[in-house]
């Protein structure tokens, strides 16, 4: 986060700082830009489904939430120092999104598009678990978050050049903790509709023993970071 703090103070810096965070979902990453960046800018998160604004507001964190779409952004032309999109953009339009963000910032102004993804080329762990969604999750691939987003911002008008970066981290967890993690995402429902809970569950710990995994799982990620800036 520090990164995208400082590429946006580098930039405009006339009048109060908006920053926006489109598809803001509960608000953990409006929640997030607050703790980075302090108390000055005004923040808003922007949301287009009632019940995730709801959880958003009851949040509270200090920052503010409109009901609106990465389409129809609801600020005024000009108007943002920041339009932030962290792990919503494969959501969007994303012709129209591009449009939109431009149409929203000041000259000088950040477009940021944050994704954090599970690394299953470093891990055979991974790999394995990719196996199984991709073999019982009827059509489910583990390249659908795999989008040229340097050739889509290259062509879109208003946006100066790409400064991109990705980051490796690792994530450790123990045997039930990386199990509630497969249960908890929607990629997995369709293999729990299609195995059962109990049949998955042993098919993980399986994976799990066949690399010989003790109680320490590791999890390996990549966060990429997209930035460019309004000409």
């Amino acid at each position: 986060m520090s990164r995208l703090v400082g590429y946006v103070r580098a930039g405009s810096t006339a009048g109060r700082p908006l920053l926006v965070d489109v598809g803001a979902g509960t608000g953990i990453s409006t929640r997030a830009l607050r703790a980075a960046f302090g108390p000055e800018p005004e923040i808003v998160g922007v949301e287009p489904g009632v019940a995730m604004l709801a959880q958003a507001r009851a949040a509270q964190g200090a920052v503010e939430y409109r009901e609106g779409t990465a389409e129809s952004i609801p600020v005024a032309d000009g108007a943002a120092s920041l339009v932030l999109a962290a792990q919503a953009v494969q959501w969007f339009d994303r012709p129209s999104f591009y449009r939109e963000a431009v149409r929203a910032l000041r000259p000088g102004g950040a477009l940021a598009l944050l994704q954090n993804d599970r690394d299953w080329s470093a891990s055979a762990v991974l790999a394995g678990y990719e196996d199984l969604l991709e073999r019982y999750g009827h059509g489910y691939s583990r390249h659908y978050r795999a989008f040229d987003f340097p050739g889509e911002l290259a062509r879109v008008d208003g946006l100066g050049e790409p400064d991109d970066s990705g980051t490796a981290w690792t994530w450790t967890l123990t045997r039930a903790q990386f199990l509630g993690l497969a249960m908890s995402s929607s990629k997995t429902h369709a293999v729990v509709r299609e195995l059962g809970a109990e049949r998955l569950t042993a098919e993980v710990y399986a994976l799990l023993d066949r690399h010989g995994v003790g109680d320490r799982v590791e999890v390996p990620y990549v966060t990429r970071l997209f930035l460019r800036r309004r000409l």
